[in-house]
């Protein structure tokens, strides 16, 4: 008979800041390494401990004790501390796919340089997985992927259910999309399974049997995987002892310290692929009762997604695209410290950080973190875009003006610039006099046009005189006043991937100012939005021939859950505005566009009632929660703004929010203008389409989900950035966007209090809307386009040889239907690097200008240099340049 092997793997489980903020965790931290060094020199029998997957585990020690780094290199050079290949244990949901890429790239590198990286795609605490996992892991030259979360049905501690199983065994195939298949391997008792091993015989009978029992209960082979730690665990020292009194009580049973890669290997050696199922696409425990999904750990603490999508965007969209464009100027491409902005924001992307499901000081310090960032990737924009206007040939008839954008289509947007005139230098003039001798100046306006002399309709709002400095390269800041202009202009034609240069003139101030009209309606050649007196709106698509009335209804319900799950108040009061009387006007209408603004005010409870308290102190799982609302009410203001420009194929809604009021949910309700089985939503290098209905299984009433980019319905696709949590109804005729949801403690598995996540603060939420006539292929690129921000930058004054084109387009490429564009970057090799995915359901062709050819997302090529490639149905297709 073939002997159980029980492969036990050292490892403790490091969230790096949750119920206990960073600097206190890192303190354990640096006593668990100093004891695994002493243990892997001198421990007999001890020979490997697992570092979670994540590089940045090392990186916080060494930190503390930089000393140590060659001693780990060696223990990693030895095969005993097994490292990588994540940077972090990111949350796969709420960050982009780029930053999903960066993570694995920056976590390899980092592993490689340290001595070897560990090759498995290890997420053990993920709340939910993506359907590219696979293809993503298969591209990095990984075939195993080990996962806690989203197949079997779990609930509270991860118990295992007895029905409804996604897999029979904790062994299973898992197909991304595209086709690409690895071994996946559930972690079905957990990441502690073998935690706290007994050295006493006794004791260690009694573990090793229920132990055992429950690894046989899933495996598929004799190779039984057990984790020796857990969340924070201190390294069990005594491993070696208990493991002895292991082999001496079960001599029928190999008892090895080992790894994952000797595990995997064990495990693929004793496969019968036959017994194996395979399970298809995301892993969000759709098999299970729904209570546990973590699904709306989307809605936690919503200001963090806000920030964390505004920066991976300025990131993947303006810095790396940008940084390509200037080395054309001259400019070394940042590989260093666009490494430094990435590693920073990963930070905050940590499964219990970006999910907002930790302590109040731990997402406090997530926001500086968000602030840091953004001025350090700002500065990589400027820097580049400055060096690139400095040698842009320019005429003499204006002030140039250059917008850069990488969408991957070419656009029509609506820019906001802050302009400069008339500046009067410190070394010109005493500083006192300045001011006044600007204020003698005659008002001015402005006139915009393009490079070949066509009119832009501009706004010009003036914003006086302003002091500002010039930092030049080699000499001492230069100081100055000058008079400021905020224009809102739109310009046509951007480039899918470059940047334009437009030219702003001085002209007279002209007394054409209109007055607001009262036409509550906004309309353009391609839609019309009327508005009823009680807010709702409805939207007629001219050239679709598609209208969708009703829309934006608000509605708030109680939620006596926490940061990881909603649960409605057990008195199910709601409230709605679909009997309102906002008070509706014009806020603005110019040569641009229109705007509408709508002012709701609604009664509702101030809080979860008294009981609420008591249930949390009792540590009442929330779905058996049943408090009610308060009695006592407030007025809670909804400030809504409807946006059509000329250019708009979309309508844009933004809502402002002062939330003061504790536990409760709001959110934006929108028809969909028909009835449908399932939806679709954006996801990672993915669109996935969904069922309303959920499994038999489910009890959880709600049905909530999370999207990246877009969600469409029926007849309407909601796009946003930063909202990433919706419903659909089991009927398909309603979505519902969530705006903001506000809690008070983190969950799970203690009484740990989180006041801030009521959200006491303001919020401004934007999303948009259009309509669909069921033609979808392109939707995924279109709106990727357009959440894509511009830059634009004056001119900055240069005696530098002009020799860039006033506008460039660096897209040398032709796109089919269903490619959505997703990187411009340069490897480390400085060779550009592109990126698509295909959305569509049949094979496209992708074809260049130039010579590329196919690589990985680790940006290794393979095959022949050619400018034209067939990209498969869902296929992650990565080009770099010969």
């Amino acid at each position: 008979m073939t002997r159980k092997k029980a492969h036990i793997i050292s490892h403790s489980h490091w969230d790096r800041e949750w119920f206990l903020p960073l600097e206190s965790l890192r303190f354990r931290l640096v006593t668990l390494m100093d004891e695994v060094e002493t243990l892997l020199d001198k421990e007999a029998g001890f020979n490997h401990f697992h570092m979670d997957g994540q590089m940045i585990m090392l990186e916080d020690y060494l930190a503390v004790k930089p000393a140590k780094r060659e001693k780990m290199k060696q223990l990693v050079a030895d095969g005993k501390l097994r490292i990588g290949p994540w940077y972090m244990l990111q949350d796969a949901f709420l960050t982009s796919g780029e930053a999903n890429i960066r993570n694995l790239q920056y976590g390899l590198e980092m592993a490689e340089e340290f001595g070897q990286a560990e090759k498995i795609g290890y997420f053990p605490d993920t709340f939910g997985l993506y359907g590219q996992v696979p293809q993503l892991m298969r591209q990095a030259g990984f075939d195993t992927v080990v996962f806690g979360r989203g197949v079997n049905p779990t609930g509270f501690n991860n118990q295992v259910f007895d029905s409804a199983f996604a897999s029979k065994y904790s062994e299973m195939f898992w197909e991304s999309p595209d086709g690409s298949k690895v071994l996946g391997i559930l972690l079905a008792n957990w990441y502690s399974n073998g935690n706290e091993i007994p050295t006493d015989k006794e004791a260690a009978k009694i573990f090793w049997d229920k132990k055992l029992a429950d690894v046989e209960r899933f495996a598929s082979t004799d190779e039984w995987l057990f984790m020796n730690g857990c969340d924070h665990q201190p390294v069990q020292t005594d491993l070696a002892e208990a493991l002895e009194v292991a082999r001496e009580l079960y001599p029928e049973v190999d008892f090895i310290h080992s790894h994952f890669e000797k595990y995997q290997d064990a495990v693929k050696a004793g496969l019968e692929p036959e017994k194996l199922q395979t399970v298809h696409g995301e892993l969000t425990s759709q098999q299970s009762d729904g209570w546990s999904t973590l699904a709306n750990t989307a809605s936690s603490r919503i200001y963090l997604k806000q920030a964390n999508a505004k920066i991976e965007r300025l990131l993947e969209r303006l810095a790396e695209p940008i940084s390509v464009m200037a080395t054309e100027a001259g400019v070394s491409y940042p590989h260093e410290y666009l490494a430094f902005a990435w590693k920073l924001l990963m930070e905050n992307q940590i499964h219990d950080s970006i999910t907002g499901c930790s302590l109040d000081e731990v997402h406090r310090e997530m926001e500086a973190r968000f602030e840091k960032v953004e001025q350090t990737t700002m500065a990589i924009i400027q820097n580049a875009a400055r060096k690139i206007t400095e040698q842009i040939a320019t005429n003499d008839a204006g002030i140039p003006i250059t917008v850069f954008h990488a969408g991957g289509l070419e656009a029509t947007r609506t820019v906001e610039l802050e302009l400069e005139t008339d500046a009067i230098h410190f070394s010109e003039m005493h500083f006192e006099q300045i001011p006044d001798e600007l204020a003698k100046l005659p008002e001015q306006s402005f006139r915009m046009e393009t490079s070949t002399g066509e009119e832009i309709p501009v706004v010009v709002e003036p914003l006086g005189i302003h002091f500002n400095y010039d930092l030049p390269e080699r000499k001492f800041r230069d100081s100055y006043f000058a008079r400021k202009y905020k224009l809102t202009f739109t310009v046509e034609h951007l480039p899918a991937v470059g940047y334009q240069t437009i030219y702003a003139h001085p002209v007279a101030v002209s007394d054409d100012k209109k007055e607001l009209t009262k036409d509550l309606q906004l309309e353009n050649q391609y839609l019309k939005v009327e508005i009823a007196p009680n807010g709702t709106y409805s939207i007629l698509d001219k050239e679709k021939v598609v209208e969708v009335a009703g829309l934006g209804a608000y509605e708030d319900v109680g939620d006596i859950g926490n940061e990881y799950m909603f649960k409605e108040t057990g008195d199910n009061v709601r409230i709605n505005t679909y009997n309102s009387k906002p008070v509706i006007r014009v806020l603005r209408e110019d040569k641009l566009g229109k705007t509408i603004e709508m002012k709701h005010e609604i009664e509702i409870p101030v809080s979860a009632s008294a009981t609420f308290a008591e249930e949390k102190r009792r540590l009442v799982w929330h779905p058996d929660r049943t408090s009610h609302r308060s009695d006592n009410r407030t007025t809670f203001k909804i400030t809504t703004e409807l946006t059509l420009d000329k250019h708009d194929k979309q309508l844009t809604v933004r809502v402002k929010l002062d939330n003061q009021v504790d536990d409760h949910r709001l959110r934006v309700l929108l028809p969909t203008g028909k009835q449908t089985e399932t939806h679709q939503a954006g996801s990672v290098f993915e669109v996935v389409t969904r069922t309303n209905k959920q499994v038999e299984e489910w009890t959880n009433p709600a049905n909530d989900n999370r999207k990246q980019g877009f969600v469409t319905s029926g007849n309407i696709v909601v796009a946003s950035l930063d909202l990433p949590e919706y419903e659909v109804s089991e009927q398909g005729d309603r979505l519902e966007l969530t705006l903001i949801r506000a809690v008070s403690e983190i969950g799970d598995w203690g009484d740990f209090p989180a006041y801030e996540a009521e959200c006491h603060r303001e919020i401004t939420a934007e999303f948009h809307v259009f309509l669909t006539d069921e033609s979808n292929v392109n939707i995924p690129a279109q709106v990727n386009a357009l959440l894509t921000p511009t830059f634009a930058i004056q001119h900055p004054s240069s005696s530098k040889e002009k020799m860039l084109a006033e506008t460039k387009d660096f897209a040398k490429w032709k796109v089919a239907d269903g490619l959505v564009f997703s990187a411009f970057k340069l490897a480390k090799d400085n060779q550009p690097i592109l990126r698509f995915y295909q959305t569509a359901s049949e094979p496209k062709l992708l074809n260049t200008v130039n010579l590329w050819r196919k690589s990985t997302i680790l940006e290794e090529t393979a095959g022949d240099a050619k400018n034209q490639f067939t990209v498969k149905s869902n296929e992650i297709i990565t080009l770099k340049g010969v």
